[in-house]
Protein backbone atom coordinates (compact mmCIF):
# COMPACT_ATOMS: atom_id res chain seq x y z
CA UNK A 1 0.00 0.00 0.00
CA UNK A 2 1.41 3.69 -0.78
CA UNK A 3 1.47 6.06 1.92
CA UNK A 4 2.73 10.06 1.70
CA UNK A 5 3.70 12.27 4.11
CA UNK A 6 3.77 15.88 3.69
CA UNK A 7 6.23 18.19 5.97
CA UNK A 8 5.33 21.73 7.63
CA UNK A 9 8.66 22.89 5.26
CA UNK A 10 7.16 21.35 2.19
CA UNK A 11 9.42 18.39 1.55
CA UNK A 12 7.53 15.61 0.53
CA UNK A 13 7.43 11.77 1.74
CA UNK A 14 6.20 8.88 -0.11
CA UNK A 15 6.34 4.43 0.59
CA UNK A 16 5.79 1.90 -1.36
CA UNK A 17 5.94 -1.03 1.55
CA UNK A 18 6.59 -4.59 0.11
CA UNK A 19 7.10 -6.57 2.87
CA UNK A 20 7.85 -9.63 1.30
CA UNK A 21 10.90 -8.03 -0.18
CA UNK A 22 14.30 -7.88 1.17
CA UNK A 23 15.37 -4.93 -0.91
CA UNK A 24 14.92 -1.24 -0.65
CA UNK A 25 15.21 1.52 -3.51
CA UNK A 26 15.11 4.97 -2.28
CA UNK A 27 15.29 8.25 -4.65
CA UNK A 28 15.82 12.04 -3.28
CA UNK A 29 14.44 13.60 -5.70
CA UNK A 30 14.83 17.15 -6.46
CA UNK A 31 12.36 19.22 -8.81
CA UNK A 32 15.22 20.51 -11.13
CA UNK A 33 16.78 20.41 -14.35
CA UNK A 34 17.48 22.02 -17.82
CA UNK A 35 14.17 23.59 -17.62
CA UNK A 36 14.80 25.64 -15.23
CA UNK A 37 18.38 26.96 -16.61
CA UNK A 38 19.13 29.99 -18.77
CA UNK A 39 22.05 30.15 -21.54
CA UNK A 40 24.68 31.32 -18.61
CA UNK A 41 24.00 28.14 -16.62
CA UNK A 42 22.93 25.84 -18.54
CA UNK A 43 24.33 22.49 -17.88
CA UNK A 44 24.65 23.33 -13.74
CA UNK A 45 21.56 20.93 -12.74
CA UNK A 46 23.78 17.88 -14.01
CA UNK A 47 27.14 19.25 -13.38
CA UNK A 48 25.42 19.45 -9.47
CA UNK A 49 25.06 15.92 -9.77
CA UNK A 50 27.94 14.81 -10.88
CA UNK A 51 30.22 17.22 -8.28
CA UNK A 52 27.69 15.90 -5.28
CA UNK A 53 29.74 12.50 -5.20
CA UNK A 54 33.04 14.23 -4.91
CA UNK A 55 33.87 14.49 -1.06
CA UNK A 56 31.66 15.70 2.56
CA UNK A 57 32.90 17.28 5.35
CA UNK A 58 33.56 13.39 6.63
CA UNK A 59 33.80 11.52 3.42
CA UNK A 60 36.33 11.79 0.60
CA UNK A 61 34.75 10.68 -3.18
CA UNK A 62 36.71 6.69 -2.67
CA UNK A 63 34.83 6.73 0.81
CA UNK A 64 31.38 7.59 -0.61
CA UNK A 65 31.80 4.91 -3.16
CA UNK A 66 33.31 2.71 -0.39
CA UNK A 67 30.67 3.25 2.12
CA UNK A 68 27.87 2.10 -0.29
CA UNK A 69 29.74 -0.78 -2.07
CA UNK A 70 30.77 -2.47 1.18
CA UNK A 71 27.33 -3.19 2.15
CA UNK A 72 26.69 -4.25 -1.65
CA UNK A 73 24.39 -1.04 -2.41
CA UNK A 74 23.90 0.49 -5.55
CA UNK A 75 24.13 3.94 -5.79
CA UNK A 76 23.37 6.24 -8.69
CA UNK A 77 22.25 9.27 -10.09
CA UNK A 78 20.50 11.45 -13.27
CA UNK A 79 19.08 14.42 -14.20
CA UNK A 80 16.38 15.21 -16.88
CA UNK A 81 14.72 18.73 -17.77
CA UNK A 82 12.37 18.86 -15.15
CA UNK A 83 14.22 16.29 -11.87
CA UNK A 84 16.92 15.54 -10.21
CA UNK A 85 17.13 12.27 -8.48
CA UNK A 86 19.65 10.54 -6.33
CA UNK A 87 19.09 6.91 -5.48
CA UNK A 88 20.54 3.75 -3.80
CA UNK A 89 19.20 0.24 -3.60
CA UNK A 90 20.06 -1.90 -0.70
CA UNK A 91 19.40 -4.69 1.38
CA UNK A 92 16.42 -4.16 4.10
CA UNK A 93 19.03 -4.03 7.25
CA UNK A 94 21.30 -1.54 5.40
CA UNK A 95 18.41 1.00 4.52
CA UNK A 96 19.56 3.00 7.25
CA UNK A 97 23.22 3.44 6.85
CA UNK A 98 22.49 4.24 3.02
CA UNK A 99 20.02 6.86 3.62
CA UNK A 100 22.37 8.19 6.34
CA UNK A 101 25.11 8.63 3.73
CA UNK A 102 23.03 9.72 0.99
CA UNK A 103 21.73 12.26 3.20
CA UNK A 104 25.41 13.29 3.73
CA UNK A 105 26.06 13.84 0.70
CA UNK A 106 22.97 16.27 -0.32
CA UNK A 107 23.58 18.27 2.70
CA UNK A 108 26.96 18.32 3.49
CA UNK A 109 29.27 18.36 0.27
CA UNK A 110 32.23 20.59 0.10
CA UNK A 111 32.79 20.98 -3.83
CA UNK A 112 36.96 20.93 -3.65
CA UNK A 113 38.07 22.78 -6.59
CA UNK A 114 40.41 20.03 -7.24
CA UNK A 115 37.66 17.72 -7.45
CA UNK A 116 35.75 20.08 -9.39
CA UNK A 117 38.21 20.21 -11.89
CA UNK A 118 38.48 16.77 -12.22
CA UNK A 119 34.95 15.84 -12.69
CA UNK A 120 34.45 18.45 -15.37
CA UNK A 121 36.52 16.70 -17.64
CA UNK A 122 34.37 13.47 -16.86
CA UNK A 123 31.55 15.45 -17.77
CA UNK A 124 32.99 16.72 -20.93
CA UNK A 125 33.63 13.02 -21.95
CA UNK A 126 30.01 12.40 -21.70
CA UNK A 127 28.98 15.37 -24.18
CA UNK A 128 31.68 13.82 -26.67
CA UNK A 129 30.06 10.13 -26.13
CA UNK A 130 26.71 11.97 -26.84
CA UNK A 131 28.01 13.77 -29.84
CA UNK A 132 28.63 10.45 -31.66
CA UNK A 133 25.37 9.15 -30.83
CA UNK A 134 22.74 10.41 -33.17
CA UNK A 135 19.60 9.21 -31.59
CA UNK A 136 20.48 11.22 -28.42
CA UNK A 137 21.18 14.07 -31.00
CA UNK A 138 18.08 13.91 -32.19
CA UNK A 139 16.09 13.95 -29.47
CA UNK A 140 17.67 17.61 -28.33
CA UNK A 141 17.09 18.84 -32.14
CA UNK A 142 13.56 17.71 -31.87
CA UNK A 143 13.12 19.61 -28.35
CA UNK A 144 14.85 22.57 -30.15
CA UNK A 145 12.42 22.26 -33.06
CA UNK A 146 9.09 21.98 -30.33
CA UNK A 147 10.10 24.10 -27.96
CA UNK A 148 12.26 27.05 -29.61
CA UNK A 149 13.89 29.64 -26.98
CA UNK A 150 11.65 28.14 -24.03
CA UNK A 151 14.29 26.32 -21.47
CA UNK A 152 12.74 22.75 -22.21
CA UNK A 153 14.79 22.73 -25.34
CA UNK A 154 18.18 23.69 -23.82
CA UNK A 155 20.58 20.03 -23.57
CA UNK A 156 20.37 18.65 -20.18
CA UNK A 157 24.18 18.31 -20.04
CA UNK A 158 25.08 21.93 -21.51
CA UNK A 159 28.05 23.16 -24.13
CA UNK A 160 31.21 22.59 -23.10
CA UNK A 161 32.17 26.20 -22.60
CA UNK A 162 29.59 26.09 -19.31
CA UNK A 163 30.66 23.06 -17.98
CA UNK A 164 34.39 24.57 -18.11
CA UNK A 165 33.93 27.81 -15.98
CA UNK A 166 31.09 26.46 -13.20
CA UNK A 167 33.10 26.71 -9.89
CA UNK A 168 32.05 26.36 -6.38
CA UNK A 169 30.29 29.64 -6.01
CA UNK A 170 28.19 28.72 -9.22
CA UNK A 171 27.06 25.67 -7.09
CA UNK A 172 26.03 26.89 -4.07
CA UNK A 173 24.15 29.39 -5.52
CA UNK A 174 22.33 27.48 -7.53
CA UNK A 175 21.72 24.88 -5.00
CA UNK A 176 20.54 27.90 -2.63
CA UNK A 177 17.99 28.67 -4.88
CA UNK A 178 16.76 25.15 -6.18
CA UNK A 179 17.81 22.52 -3.17
CA UNK A 180 14.57 24.19 -1.17
CA UNK A 181 12.38 21.79 1.19
CA UNK A 182 9.54 22.51 -1.14
CA UNK A 183 11.05 21.25 -4.18
CA UNK A 184 12.11 17.78 -2.48
CA UNK A 185 10.42 14.64 -2.60
CA UNK A 186 11.85 11.03 -0.93
CA UNK A 187 10.96 7.88 -2.54
CA UNK A 188 10.66 4.28 -0.72
CA UNK A 189 9.86 1.16 -2.13
CA UNK A 190 10.39 -1.95 -0.79
CA UNK A 191 10.97 -3.74 3.05
CA UNK A 192 10.12 -0.39 4.78
CA UNK A 193 7.29 1.17 6.61
CA UNK A 194 5.81 4.68 6.34
CA UNK A 195 6.95 4.67 10.15
CA UNK A 196 10.36 3.90 9.21
CA UNK A 197 10.72 6.24 6.39
CA UNK A 198 9.43 8.95 8.46
CA UNK A 199 11.93 8.11 11.47
CA UNK A 200 15.24 8.39 8.49
CA UNK A 201 13.51 11.42 6.86
CA UNK A 202 13.82 13.71 9.93
CA UNK A 203 16.85 12.13 11.83
CA UNK A 204 19.12 12.30 8.95
CA UNK A 205 17.67 15.13 5.73
CA UNK A 206 16.20 17.53 8.08
CA UNK A 207 18.03 21.34 7.28
CA UNK A 208 16.85 22.13 3.80
CA UNK A 209 15.12 26.00 4.01
CA UNK A 210 11.75 26.67 4.57
CA UNK A 211 11.41 28.98 1.33
CA UNK A 212 10.03 28.18 -1.92
CA UNK A 213 11.87 27.25 -4.91
CA UNK A 214 13.10 30.60 -7.30
CA UNK A 215 13.13 28.96 -10.51
CA UNK A 216 9.96 27.25 -11.42
CA UNK A 217 9.13 26.49 -15.19
CA UNK A 218 7.48 29.24 -17.26
CA UNK A 219 4.55 28.76 -19.78
CA UNK A 220 5.14 27.12 -22.86
CA UNK A 221 4.37 28.26 -25.91
CA UNK A 222 4.39 25.45 -29.17
CA UNK A 223 6.90 26.06 -32.16
CA UNK A 224 6.98 23.54 -33.97
CA UNK A 225 9.76 23.84 -36.67
CA UNK A 226 11.81 21.63 -39.04
CA UNK A 227 15.59 21.22 -38.01
CA UNK A 228 18.46 19.04 -39.25
CA UNK A 229 21.86 18.11 -38.24
CA UNK A 230 23.87 17.28 -40.97
CA UNK A 231 26.49 14.84 -40.04
CA UNK A 232 27.75 11.96 -41.78
CA UNK A 233 26.88 9.32 -39.68
CA UNK A 234 26.08 5.32 -40.97
CA UNK A 235 22.61 5.52 -39.99
CA UNK A 236 20.20 8.35 -39.91
CA UNK A 237 17.65 9.55 -37.11
CA UNK A 238 13.87 11.02 -38.12
CA UNK A 239 11.57 12.34 -35.39
CA UNK A 240 8.30 13.81 -34.83
CA UNK A 241 6.70 15.48 -32.02
CA UNK A 242 3.02 16.32 -32.12
CA UNK A 243 2.10 18.96 -29.40
CA UNK A 244 0.09 17.13 -26.40
CA UNK A 245 -0.61 17.07 -22.60
CA UNK A 246 0.47 16.81 -19.78
CA UNK A 247 1.86 14.96 -16.89
CA UNK A 248 -1.71 16.37 -14.72
CA UNK A 249 -3.73 16.30 -17.88
CA UNK A 250 -7.06 13.94 -17.94
CA UNK A 251 -6.19 11.76 -20.89
CA UNK A 252 -2.66 10.23 -20.36
CA UNK A 253 -4.57 6.16 -20.15
CA UNK A 254 -6.10 7.39 -23.73
CA UNK A 255 -2.76 8.64 -25.04
CA UNK A 256 -0.76 5.90 -23.52
CA UNK A 257 -3.19 3.31 -25.61
CA UNK A 258 -2.54 5.11 -28.73
CA UNK A 259 0.76 5.25 -28.42
CA UNK A 260 0.42 1.38 -28.04
CA UNK A 261 -1.24 0.67 -31.23
CA UNK A 262 0.98 3.46 -33.16
CA UNK A 263 4.67 2.23 -32.32
CA UNK A 264 4.09 1.01 -29.30
CA UNK A 265 4.55 -2.82 -29.52
CA UNK A 266 5.65 -4.93 -32.67
CA UNK A 267 2.23 -5.44 -33.60
CA UNK A 268 1.91 -1.76 -33.96
CA UNK A 269 0.74 0.16 -37.51
CA UNK A 270 4.45 1.83 -38.00
CA UNK A 271 6.00 -1.39 -36.77
CA UNK A 272 4.01 -3.35 -39.07
CA UNK A 273 3.95 -1.22 -42.28
CA UNK A 274 7.19 0.75 -41.67
CA UNK A 275 9.50 -1.95 -40.62
CA UNK A 276 8.05 -5.50 -41.23
CA UNK A 277 6.50 -4.58 -44.79
CA UNK A 278 8.25 -2.15 -46.44
CA UNK A 279 11.86 -2.47 -44.93
CA UNK A 280 12.23 1.30 -44.06
CA UNK A 281 13.74 1.29 -41.04
CA UNK A 282 15.33 -0.84 -38.50
CA UNK A 283 13.70 0.95 -35.56
CA UNK A 284 10.20 2.35 -35.39
CA UNK A 285 8.39 3.61 -32.08
CA UNK A 286 5.95 5.69 -30.87
CA UNK A 287 6.37 7.46 -27.09
CA UNK A 288 4.47 10.07 -24.70
CA UNK A 289 6.36 12.49 -22.89
CA UNK A 290 4.81 13.97 -20.35
CA UNK A 291 5.96 17.28 -18.92
CA UNK A 292 4.87 19.70 -16.07
CA UNK A 293 2.47 22.16 -18.05
CA UNK A 294 3.19 20.73 -21.58
CA UNK A 295 4.05 17.05 -23.39
CA UNK A 296 4.39 15.72 -26.94
CA UNK A 297 3.37 12.67 -28.81
CA UNK A 298 6.53 11.27 -30.49
CA UNK A 299 7.54 9.35 -33.53
CA UNK A 300 10.74 8.13 -33.62
CA UNK A 301 12.60 5.85 -36.57
CA UNK A 302 16.32 4.63 -37.28
CA UNK A 303 16.48 4.60 -41.00
CA UNK A 304 19.26 4.58 -44.11
CA UNK A 305 19.24 8.08 -45.53
CA UNK A 306 18.28 6.76 -48.37
CA UNK A 307 15.11 5.74 -47.31
CA UNK A 308 14.62 9.17 -45.36
CA UNK A 309 11.52 10.18 -47.90
CA UNK A 310 9.70 6.94 -47.80
CA UNK A 311 9.93 6.22 -44.51
CA UNK A 312 8.87 9.71 -43.31
CA UNK A 313 6.07 9.68 -46.45
CA UNK A 314 4.69 5.92 -44.85
CA UNK A 315 4.60 6.60 -41.55
CA UNK A 316 2.34 10.00 -42.28
CA UNK A 317 0.18 7.74 -43.83
CA UNK A 318 -0.31 5.51 -41.29
CA UNK A 319 -0.95 8.21 -38.83
CA UNK A 320 -2.83 9.68 -41.18
CA UNK A 321 -5.31 6.40 -41.14
CA UNK A 322 -5.31 6.52 -37.61
CA UNK A 323 -6.37 10.39 -37.47
CA UNK A 324 -9.10 9.55 -40.44
CA UNK A 325 -10.35 5.86 -39.58
CA UNK A 326 -9.72 5.07 -36.16
CA UNK A 327 -8.51 2.15 -34.60
CA UNK A 328 -10.44 -1.55 -34.07
CA UNK A 329 -12.11 -3.42 -31.75
CA UNK A 330 -8.89 -6.26 -31.61
CA UNK A 331 -6.24 -3.35 -31.55
CA UNK A 332 -7.76 -1.34 -28.45
CA UNK A 333 -8.04 -5.09 -26.75
CA UNK A 334 -4.57 -6.23 -27.64
CA UNK A 335 -3.15 -2.52 -26.64
CA UNK A 336 -4.83 -2.78 -23.26
CA UNK A 337 -3.16 -5.97 -22.57
CA UNK A 338 0.02 -5.00 -23.21
CA UNK A 339 -0.45 -1.90 -21.29
CA UNK A 340 -1.51 -3.25 -18.24
CA UNK A 341 1.06 -5.91 -18.46
CA UNK A 342 3.71 -2.92 -19.13
CA UNK A 343 2.62 -1.78 -15.50
CA UNK A 344 2.18 -4.85 -13.83
CA UNK A 345 5.92 -6.26 -15.23
CA UNK A 346 7.56 -2.50 -13.57
CA UNK A 347 5.90 -3.01 -10.60
CA UNK A 348 7.70 -6.30 -9.56
CA UNK A 349 11.38 -3.92 -9.66
CA UNK A 350 11.80 -2.12 -6.69
CA UNK A 351 13.60 0.33 -8.40
CA UNK A 352 10.78 1.06 -11.22
CA UNK A 353 8.08 1.55 -8.67
CA UNK A 354 10.35 4.25 -7.26
CA UNK A 355 10.49 5.96 -10.04
CA UNK A 356 7.08 6.11 -10.95
CA UNK A 357 6.42 7.20 -7.15
CA UNK A 358 9.08 10.00 -7.18
CA UNK A 359 8.60 11.12 -10.80
CA UNK A 360 4.54 11.47 -10.02
CA UNK A 361 4.83 13.17 -6.64
CA UNK A 362 7.55 15.48 -7.86
CA UNK A 363 5.67 16.68 -10.71
CA UNK A 364 2.13 15.91 -10.43
CA UNK A 365 1.95 16.39 -6.79
CA UNK A 366 -0.10 12.54 -7.33
CA UNK A 367 0.34 8.92 -5.82
CA UNK A 368 1.09 6.38 -8.61
CA UNK A 369 -2.02 4.08 -7.76
CA UNK A 370 -1.95 0.74 -9.90
CA UNK A 371 -5.26 -0.43 -9.34
CA UNK A 372 -6.57 3.01 -10.17
CA UNK A 373 -4.54 3.32 -13.25
CA UNK A 374 -5.58 -0.48 -14.44
CA UNK A 375 -9.02 0.63 -14.03
CA UNK A 376 -8.57 3.81 -15.83
CA UNK A 377 -7.53 1.47 -18.68
CA UNK A 378 -9.85 -0.89 -18.53
CA UNK A 379 -12.95 2.05 -19.09
CA UNK A 380 -10.95 3.59 -22.43
CA UNK A 381 -13.05 3.71 -24.83
CA UNK A 382 -12.09 3.32 -28.79
CA UNK A 383 -14.33 6.62 -29.78
CA UNK A 384 -12.23 8.33 -26.86
CA UNK A 385 -9.05 7.10 -28.82
CA UNK A 386 -10.35 8.25 -31.89
CA UNK A 387 -11.42 11.33 -30.79
CA UNK A 388 -8.38 11.93 -29.05
CA UNK A 389 -6.11 11.29 -32.19
CA UNK A 390 -8.17 13.40 -34.53
CA UNK A 391 -7.20 16.17 -32.57
CA UNK A 392 -3.62 15.16 -32.05
CA UNK A 393 -2.68 14.24 -35.17
CA UNK A 394 -4.46 17.79 -37.00
CA UNK A 395 -1.55 19.50 -35.07
CA UNK A 396 1.28 20.79 -37.16
CA UNK A 397 4.40 18.25 -35.69
CA UNK A 398 8.19 19.48 -35.23
CA UNK A 399 10.20 17.39 -37.29
CA UNK A 400 14.51 16.60 -36.22
CA UNK A 401 16.57 15.17 -38.67
CA UNK A 402 20.05 13.97 -38.02
CA UNK A 403 22.04 11.75 -40.66
CA UNK A 404 24.15 12.52 -43.58
CA UNK A 405 22.11 14.85 -46.30
CA UNK A 406 19.23 13.15 -48.11
CA UNK A 407 17.84 15.71 -49.78
CA UNK A 408 14.13 15.67 -48.71
CA UNK A 409 11.91 18.64 -48.63
CA UNK A 410 10.56 18.26 -45.16
CA UNK A 411 8.78 21.39 -45.38
CA UNK A 412 6.77 19.79 -48.59
CA UNK A 413 6.31 16.80 -47.15
CA UNK A 414 4.45 17.47 -43.58
CA UNK A 415 2.22 20.30 -46.06
CA UNK A 416 1.39 17.52 -48.49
Amino acid sequence: MTKKIAYSNGMRVVVENIPFLRSVCVGIWVRTGSAMENDENNGISHFVEHVMFKGTTEMSALEIANAFESKGAIINAFTSKENTCYFYKCVDNDNEFCFSKLSEILKDSVFDAKELDSERKVIEEEINMVDDAPEDICYDVLASALYGNHPYAKTILGPKENVRKFVKCDVVEYMKQQYTADSIVVAFAGNVTMEQADVLVRRYLCGFEERHQKSLIGEVEYKPTIKTFIKDFKQANLMLAYPSISISDEGNEIQSLLSVITGGCMGSRLFQQIREKKGLAYSVYSSPARRVNCGSFNVALNINSVNTVGALTATLDEIEKIAESGIADDELMAAKAQLRASIVFGQENVQSIMLSLGKNLSLADSVFDIDQTVEKINSVTKAQINDFARKLFAKKPALAYVGSECGANFDKILRR
